[in-house]
């Protein structure tokens, strides 16, 4: 999908009618192309998790377990 914005007198353009989410890293390229990535923000414990592959592999056999977790009562 292309558009045609134009910037208002701030050097701003509204991008509420295109966005889809709520957060993106811009990068800003020699050419002066502006690319705008859907991003997540994580903290480093949760990014800490993501990149321990122990941690990894019990999650992923924990989800594919036939086993159900039991839940606790409040």
């Amino acid at each position: 999908m292309s558009t045609f914005q134009t910037l208002d007198s701030r050097k701003r353009i509204n991008l509420a009618t295109i966005a889809t989410r709520d957060s993106y890293r811009v990068t800003l390229e020699s050419n002066g192309r502006i690319i705008l990535d859907p991003a997540l923000v994580l903290t480093e414990d949760e990014l800490a998790v993501l990149n321990d592959e122990t941690t990894r592999k019990a999650v992923e056999a924990a989800r594919s377990s036939d086993e159900t977790v039991p839940r606790r009562r409040l």
